[in-house]
């Protein structure tokens, strides 16, 4: 999942910088050092998302559990829903 989001992320990074050269009318490929800067901070933010997903389900279960109830139920396949020891 990790790896799927960065590449999403830098993807659109760089296909906002595109899409803002098209919008202005401009060659696609003028300020090309921005597309490699896009690039690399979409990558930052997919990679960022992850982390910030597992911690929002870990935070919820300390909530639920607070309140007595169960922690929630899913697949581990994606999100582990257990805390980082």
């Amino acid at each position: 999942m990790g790896l799927t989001a960065m590449l999403v992320g830098s993807i659109s990074g760089t296909g906002l910088q595109m899409l803002n050269n098209a919008l202005q009318k401009v060659p696609l490929s003028r300020r090309p050092w921005l597309h490699v800067g896009y690039f690399f901070l979409g990558g930052y933010i997919g990679q960022r998302w992850v982390k910030l997903e597992k911690e929002l389900v870990i935070d919820i279960n300390e909530i639920r559990a607070d309140k007595g109830l169960p922690p929630m139920v899913a697949t581990s396949a994606w999100i582990k829903y257990e805390n980082p020891e």
